[in-house]
């Protein structure tokens, strides 16, 4: 299971590379589905949803990719520790790994992240824009949660019977 959540995180990193690429360099805006889904190319120099965008400190780039790196070891730490069995979180901690790392990439080699799908209800709402590891970092918070809730057993097993002469089923 180990090694399925690194070849998930590798595959989550590759598809975010190339998509990130192929926007920046050739497909700028591109309505998928009119009215809905559009590709639209945006350099996000803060973290999820454009926050801390705007925000001007020599320090910003220093933070956030020390966050990072301190995620992917906490993921790193987590994908060795994980009971085998505990499928669903591998497939999370894999989905989180790719994430992260294709974030983290991004931002190291352009100084920002490229953000590109945009899901939106005509030109009434529109959802922040956002790319391929943000969608995997999402759902594999959202898995995690998830088996965190509902995903274990939480009866408490039942108390040893005494042993001895006394001990009478009642």
């Amino acid at each position: 299971m180990r090694l399925i959540a690194v070849i998930l995180g590798a595959g989550v990193l590759a598809a975010d590379l190339l998509t990130k690429w192929l926007v920046s360099s050739s497909m700028h805006y591109y309505p998928l589905l009119d009215g809905y889904v559009t590709i639209d190319y945006v350099q996000n120099e803060g973290i999820a949803f454009g926050l801390f965008h705007s925000l001007e400190s020599d320090w910003k780039p220093v933070i956030l990719s020390a966050m990072a790196i301190i995620a992917v070891a906490v993921v790193i730490y987590y994908i060795l520790t994980t009971p085998h069995h505990e499928k669903l979180v591998f497939v999370s901690l894999g989905l989180l790994l790719g994430g992260i790392l294709g974030n983290f990439i991004d931002r190291l080699m352009n100084q920002h992240v490229t953000d590109f799908l945009k899901v939106h209800w005509q030109d009434a709402f529109a959802w922040p824009t956002f790319n391929i590891a943000d969608a995997a970092i999402t759902t594999g918070v959202m898995l995690i949660l998830y088996e965190s809730f509902f995903g274990r057993d939480r009866t408490p097993a039942p108390e040893p019977k005494p042993l001895g002469e006394n001990a009478v089923d009642q």
